[in-house]
């Protein structure tokens, strides 16, 4: 009689959650991917930059020193070592040693510094 009874409503509850929402975001993503396709399909066949319609991010990088980065949306985290910027392809990560950003605007920033790796992050 002294039998502890286990409740599996949380475990439940989470599992369904995770199931539930698993198809919105994988729903989401399909959406984003089929009209960044569009978009790029739509520029190529009108003969037009990939950024102009998609806003693509444009990555200039100048030696080893100097990064320029336009169309972007956000910076996501900003250290000495690592700047993280939101773009609507996916982020950015500029790894480096004395990382500054000099100056960004409403799109576009300088980044500054000793780049070891620039690498696109979905």
């Amino acid at each position: 009689m002294n039998q502890k009874i286990k409740s599996h409503h949380k475990k439940f509850k989470e599992q369904s959650n995770k199931d539930l929402y698993k198809h919105m975001d994988k729903a989401k993503k399909e959406e984003e991917t089929e009209r960044a396709t569009y978009l790029e399909k739509l520029s190529s066949q009108l003969k037009l930059p990939s950024d102009m319609l998609a806003g693509a991010p444009i990555i200039t990088a100048i030696g080893r020193d100097e990064v320029c980065v336009e169309n972007y949306k956000g910076i996501l985290e900003y250290n000495d070592t690592l700047i993280k910027i939101l773009t609507k392809i996916g982020n950015i990560r500029i790894e480096g040693k004395n990382l500054n950003i000099s100056y960004f605007a409403g799109d576009e920033m300088k980044i500054t510094g000793f780049i070891h790796a620039i690498h696109y992050v979905k």
